[in-house]
């Protein structure tokens, strides 16, 4: 029953790009597709389902006014799964769900069809895959052997694939590893081809034991997970560093601390927590799924005092709290051991969004003492408010029903076994027009396309008050914002500005893990955020940031190096047509010529570069022979050869060639056999990058040029972009809270 008397609906003041992202990806449609609702009647329409659970019918239309006037002032909202489902009789309200995978084909089986109606459902998913034992282990049953974890992650990646996650997005899973699995190795580099489990985000479950093993130089058992007998030696720093150096190439694994997450387990007896859902803030047991939500607190800066407003945030807190919990009463879910363990346990996790917002309004630099012990205050007033207002739910309608099997029984009378937790955004943070969790800044200012294709620059409104107050405000300096320029660059911008609008790549590593540890000591789950590290971080750098991240207690950590997943944009030159036309000449090759082959690898796939040349020395022409002959793969490489031999006979420098071959991107792509050009984009990018390097003009970097800024000048670039694209508007994607996020459409991998 939902209350009959109507919401009063305010008036919702939304920037244009929030105003975009509800249209395509929350507002409902009819039949033909047509949009038939407005904002204020999404707002109100979840209100009212979310009220419904309460007792009688005053309290239901009292609840929905104050749950419609906070997400309308955007002082609070649900994660994406409310939003678009609260009300509407399909889908999930809940965006995190773990799920069991047992050592039995029946286990590895029906989890697989649990995950496809989670994901039809809108919700995410994350598995441990580290009760499996490793490959070619006997099956006594079949007279065979185990196919091993990195098996079954593939399976379940195909099975995501087939799914679209509530009709919205594409199915997003966590597969997590211990790290003394027989299998740890082949895990750590599942991803590495560019092609397998691309579904997935990867973390390793490392232990306190492992990481002191690899800081004293030890050596490390790996055991058999089915009855803990050895399985072999490794030497733990290697191991470490492995890690690292994967992490540092592509982005994955991340590292998931489990005793850390287990010394704060509140229902212990029920088993230990080993997996969590796809970003990593929810560590979460078997079946379990977590209803979150998050507060705008940039809304409660006071200006007038210079201070957070504390009361009014202490009210929204509490009634975020109730918005929560009622979600878990209202949902439903798609298979029943979900709905068992959800109700037992009552987990919520009221997290954050809008953090550099405020420090930027409070003039404090996010890399600064005064802006950690901010956060300090915040995460505990925002956990305080939160326990105290569980509690009152306890003694109001009852305390979760594994409550006397807590660590809470005798104690506090909590509604729910977990309350708080720094989820990712993406999406609500751009319809609240507030910045992502706790992250620093994406950009200042940047590109965004419009539905009609048209262009756009844009500038930080905070940014361009403050750049015209301060008399720096200048095109130029947009331009350059927007082409890759860093501000601590611009001497013309004062310092102190430099240092309160730093971005997340200006930002140092060590300041990241110090904030998200900040807040992980006063949140009951996890904290997604991501560590950047700039383009010429070293490996030793990735190891230096999960050494910090254990020790400042944090209960997992995400690196993401800038350029790790780079994509070059192809660009047209603009031809000078004010010289007289000239007739080209070709140069033709000696009949005998001196040549170099060279064989490589990207990903699984092997072949052979063999170049031809002039009596200088000079490439006249390529040949590029792979293992998959006759294939597509096979036919568009001859092709290219084949071109690029004429380009090169008709005086195209090599150079130009690789300017717009280097980066393309397409399968196969991934790790290569060569250190100096580790990772390839595709088999042209390789190759062209490889005769650069040989014959060409070497480019700064190594591993490749920064990605390119799509829309700015020539040679521009965008270091915080992930290097991938959106798959909606062809935009690329940033890489904050452990997820893909799009800030042009508001397209998210994660939710």
């Amino acid at each position: 029953m939902v209350a009959t008397d109507p919401i009063r609906t305010s008036p919702v003041s939304l920037t244009g790009n929030a105003e975009t992202v509800l249209e395509r990806r929350y507002l409902l449609r009819d039949d033909t597709g047509a949009v038939v609702e407005t904002p204020e009647e999404l707002f109100a329409r979840v209100a009212t389902a979310i009220a419904a659970v309460e007792a009688d019918e005053e309290s239901r239309h009292a609840w929905a006014q104050r749950f419609y006037d906070e997400m309308a002032a955007l002082r609070f909202l649900p994660n994406s799964p409310t939003l678009m489902n609260a009300g509407t009789g399909r889908g999930t309200l809940a965006a995190c769900f773990v799920l069991p995978v047992d050592d039995t084909l029946e286990s590895i089986m029906s989890t697989a069809e649990a995950a496809a109606m989670v994901q039809k459902y809108g919700g995410g998913t994350g598995f441990s895959f580290s009760r499996l034992r490793g490959v070619g282990e006997p099956i006594a049953s079949t007279h065979g052997s185990a196919c091993g974890p990195v098996s079954v992650l593939r399976h379940y990646d195909d099975v995501s694939r087939l799914v679209t996650q509530g009709g919205k997005r594409d199915g997003a899973n966590m597969g997590i590893l211990r790290v003394d699995h027989p299998d740890i190795e082949e895990f750590i580099h599942a991803k590495d081809d560019g092609v397998t489990a691309q579904r997935f985000n990867l973390s390793i479950g490392v232990t306190d034991a492992f990481l002191e093993a690899a800081a004293r130089g030890e050596s490390f058992t790996l055991r058999d997970p089915r009855d803990a007998s050895p399985r072999g030696e490794v030497d733990a720093a290697s191991l470490l560093d492995d890690i690292a150096r994967a992490a540092w190439t592509t982005g994955d694994p991340g590292l998931v601390f489990l005793d850390e997450i287990n010394r704060h387990n509140p229902t212990p007896t029920l088993g230990e927590i080993e997996a969590t859902n796809p970003c990593g803030e929810v560590p979460l047991l078997p079946w379990e799924a977590c209803t979150l939500g998050s507060i705008n607190v940039a809304k409660f800066w006071d200006a007038g005092r210079g201070d957070i407003d504390w009361d009014a945030l202490d009210q929204t807190v509490r009634l975020g709290v109730r918005f929560l919990d009622n979600v878990v009463e209202a949902n439903t879910f798609p298979v029943t051991e979900i709905a068992d363990a959800v109700r037992g346990n009552r987990k919520i996790g009221l997290g954050m969004m809008g953090w550099a917002d405020l420090l930027i309004a409070a003039a404090i630099p996010y890399e600064s003492d005064e802006a950690i012990a901010l956060a300090e205050r915040l995460a505990t007033a925002i956990g305080a408010a939160a326990d105290e207002a569980s509690a009152a739910l306890g003694e109001e309608k009852g305390v979760f029903p594994n409550w006397d099997r807590s660590v809470y029984a005798g104690g506090p009378r909590y509604r729910n076994a977990t309350r708080t937790c720094i989820a990712p955004t993406g999406t609500i943070a751009i319809i609240a027009g507030a910045s992502s969790g706790i992250e620093p800044l994406f950009s200042l200012a940047h590109y965004r396309r419009m539905g009609d294709g048209t262009v756009l620059s844009e500038v930080s409104d905070a940014f361009q008050a403050a750049a015209e107050t301060g008399g720096y405000a200048s095109d130029e300096l947009t331009e350059a914002l927007i082409a890759g320029a860093a501000l601590a660059d611009r001497d013309d911008v004062p310092e102190a500005d430099r240092a309160r609008f730093a971005t997340a790549h200006e930002i140092s590593p060590e300041w990241h893990v110090r904030m998200q540890a900040a807040f992980q000591a006063h949140t009951d789950l996890a904290v997604s955020k991501t560590v950047n590290l700039p383009r010429d971080a070293s490996v030793e750098d990735v190891r230096t940031v999960y050494r910090l991240a254990h020790e400042l207690h944090c209960k997992g950590v995400t690196v993401y190096r800038d350029g790790s997943r780079a994509v070059q944009v192809l660009a047209h030159e603009v031809a000078d047509d004010s010289a007289s036309p000239v007739t080209p000449r070709r140069r033709h090759l000696a009949d005998e010529r001196q040549s170099l082959t060279h064989k490589f690898r990207v990903g699984e796939q092997e072949g052979y570069i063999t170049v031809g040349l002039y009596e200088d020395g000079a490439p006249g022409e390529v040949f590029i022979k792979i293992a998959k002959e006759g294939s597509t793969v096979s036919g568009l490489t001859d092709a290219v050869a084949l071109l690029t031999s004429i380009a090169l006979q008709y005086g195209v420098s090599l150079d130009k060639l690789a300017d717009k071959l280097e980066q393309t991107r397409f399968e196969p792509y991934g790790i290569t056999a060569n250190p100096d050009i580790p990772f390839a984009t595709s088999l042209l990018d390789y190759v062209f990058r490889w005769l650069r390097l040989h014959f060409g003009t070497p480019t700064p970097n190594s591993d490749g040029p920064p990605a390119a800024n799509p829309n700015g000048p020539a040679g521009s670039t965008a270091p915080t972009l992930s290097g991938l694209t959106c798959p909606d508007c062809g935009m690329q994607l940033e890489f904050a809270e452990g997820c893909l996020t799009c800030h042009s459409c508001g397209y998210t991998k994660c939710g």
